[in-house]
């Protein structure tokens, strides 16, 4: 994922305030690719604290007084890995832009075997953290629902993909929007969305490296944003908005079609999720080294 900027005794006060310094600080590195399991178990932070949705007023339009964030992009290096989904039957992929750029040989995971199928990166955003992906045929594709007139503050978000290289899964919550503003491998500002971590798969700490590009789904099983950067120290997840996506769509000439997946509640999450990656719906994306 992306990187966020972020003080005798004196040693260990400093030790203390250079860890939660880096804690604080958004992880970009994705994993490296080994044999993976579906996950099993989702931790809710307390018996029925995320179940029900609450929700508030309409998600606001995008303002000058949106909050605001600096985020350092990094190419991607040899066997990073980050998260893409199926947005066309015929092998249409969309991810993060950070996930794929720099690489010269981009690989799609297929499945439990673990065999890399060959993509080629047939579109890159400008200014957004997007990235479209083209393979030799792929999967029926995930649906879309990129209009947010009707999105609530507090509406419950649902992140799958391969968060440290390995299948997992994180509930958040939305707080609103915020102006990413980027440097580093590129630059650019871009309005995003941040959500707040409700919960997370089981035995998942620190990072999330590795979903990043993975899909956010609302609780009617749309993809409603490509999950792009977190921020550990304030426990937020940061998606791409609806315009970021529509732009690249309309660029790339790319007409995103399929059906949602079942409605989604936060402790039945890794049922779906796993069905998803076992459809090769989301899907495992890697930079490859050079030949």
């Amino acid at each position: 994922m992306l990187r966020r900027f972020g003080d005798g005794i004196l040693v260990l006060l400093v030790l203390i305030v250079a860890a939660a310094w880096l804690l604080g600080r958004v992880n970009d590195r994705g994993s490296s690719v080994r044999p993976s399991e579906p996950s099993e178990t989702f931790v809710l932070p307390e018996p029925g604290a995320a179940t029900e949705e609450s929700t508030g007023p309409l998600l606001p339009a995008p303002s000058p007084y949106d909050d605001q964030s600096m985020v350092e992009a990094q190419r991607a290096g040899p066997w990073s890995s980050g998260t893409g989904f199926a947005i066309g039957d015929n092998g249409i992929w969309l991810t993060a832009r950070h996930v794929a750029l720099g690489c010269e040989r981009l690989g799609v995971v297929n499945g439990q075997d673990q065999e890399l199928v060959a993509a080629s990166l047939a579109y890159v955003s400008r200014r957004a953290d997007v990235a479209i992906l083209k393979t030799q045929g792929g999967p029926e594709p995930l649906a879309m629902d990129l209009n947010e007139d009707d999105l609530q503050i507090g509406a419950t978000g649902y992140h799958i993909g391969f968060p440290q290289g390995q299948p997992g899964e994180v509930v958040s919550r939305l707080i609103g929007r915020e102006l990413m503003i980027t440097e580093g491998a590129w630059r650019g500002r871009e309005n995003t969305l941040a959500w707040a971590e409700v919960a997370r798969t089981k035995g998942l700490r620190g990072t999330l490296g590795g979903l990043s590009g993975g899909p956010a789904f609302d609780s009617n099983g749309n993809v409603i944003g490509i999950t792009i950067a977190e921020s550990l120290r304030r426990g937020r997840v940061i998606t791409t908005s609806s315009d970021s996506i529509i732009q690249a769509l309309n660029e790339a000439r790319v007409r995103p079609e399929g059906e949602a997946i079942a409605p989604l509640r936060p402790n039945e999450i890794s049922r779906a999720a796993n069905q998803v990656r076992r459809d090769l719906k989301v899907v495992q994306i890697v930079c490859l080294p050079r030949e």
